[in-house]
């Protein structure tokens, strides 16, 4: 059982916008008194003071806010915690924060005197405000969910197929809490075509799949930029056309790639995300017409670029 506390606290905490997932207060209380190892938290009418924690987000930074006042509303202080990251790196040091002041809670504030007559005298320094408790990067956030997000974009792509050749690119971003984010991809590509001569020719079809990892360089609310290091397997059909005889061919091709994306938020869980990339094929197939005059129509360039521009949609 609890031991009782000389001093009772009536504790109220407010989320603001963008902080609602914050350390709502029944978890809070049970973290304050697992550390003091007594009864801290009762209503309003058995309290000596009151606690306010106040969560708001500001830009990528969320903050903390402790007010600390006796029940008569006299203020005692305040205290201030900041992450940069999920806002549940915040919850061991917040219940640690009003655990101490709590255990050892800070003298009233004195009333502002009243103006004394001009003198030469240097006027008292004033009281200088606390400074915000900072948390580390590296300091887990043991609530952060996985974040899932679907998107589309418009792709267009040298160096796989013929010509430069655009596509529709389907894509869902997995990030795993403390692991690299991980992107699912899947292209559909316009049919290009290589010709031999005016008449005759081939038709190029290809539907490709990819996986790729892709670490943070930069992340905040509103906008982030990744690397991305992955790899592509395509599915390629192949059909003559305008020969005597007109064949069709399916190929699987394997291509490395490296590239960047980044986004900016448009509005609520909506992202405008762009990318860049550049790839490298595993094996290039030459694609010949047959017969006397034997022509090649297409091979694989070595390095292979793509950009694409879309829409994203964070499911949560």
């Amino acid at each position: 059982m609890l031991a009782e506390a000389s001093l009772l606290v009536a504790l109220t905490v407010e989320h603001g916008r963008g902080a609602e997932v914050c350390l709502a207060e029944p978890r809070l209380k049970r973290s304050v008194e697992k550390r003091l190892r007594r009864r801290v938290f009762t209503g309003v009418t058995d309290a000596q003071l009151r606690f306010v924690v106040t969560y708001s987000k500001q830009g990528s930074e969320t903050r903390a806010r402790i007010d600390v006042s006796s029940i008569d509303g006299t203020p005692r202080g305040t205290r201030t915690l900041v992450t940069s990251g999920h806002c549940s790196t915040l919850d061991d040091s917040l219940a640690l924060s009003v655990a101490l002041l709590v255990d050892q809670p800070p003298e009233p504030e004195a009333e502002p005197e009243p103006s004394p007559p001009a003198s030469s005298a240097p006027p008292p320094p004033s009281r200088r405000p606390p400074t915000p408790i900072t948390i580390p990067a590296e300091v887990a956030a043991p609530r952060e969910p996985w974040h899932v997000a679907v998107g589309a974009a418009f792709l267009g792509s040298w160096g796989a197929v013929p010509g430069i050749v655009p596509a529709l690119a389907l894509h869902v971003s997995v990030q795993p809490r403390d692991v690299v984010p991980v992107t699912l991809s899947g292209e559909a590509f316009a049919r290009s075509s290589a010709d031999r001569d005016e008449g005759s020719g081939a038709h190029f079809r290809l539907l490709r799949v990819g996986l790729a990892l892709c670490p943070w360089l930069l992340r905040e609310t509103e906008r982030s930029l990744s690397w991305c290091f992955g790899q592509k397997v395509g599915w390629l059909r192949v059909d003559g056309f305008g020969f005597d005889h007109d064949s069709s061919e399916r190929r699987l091709s394997y291509a490395l790639q490296v590239g960047a994306e980044g986004r900016q938020r448009l509005f609520s869980v909506v992202s405008l995300r762009a990318a860049l990339a550049a790839e490298v094929p595993v094996v290039r197939d030459r694609f010949v017409s047959s017969g006397r005059n034997s022509t090649e129509l297409f091979r694989p360039s070595p390095v292979g670029l793509s950009a694409q521009l879309g829409l994203e949609a964070a499911l949560w």
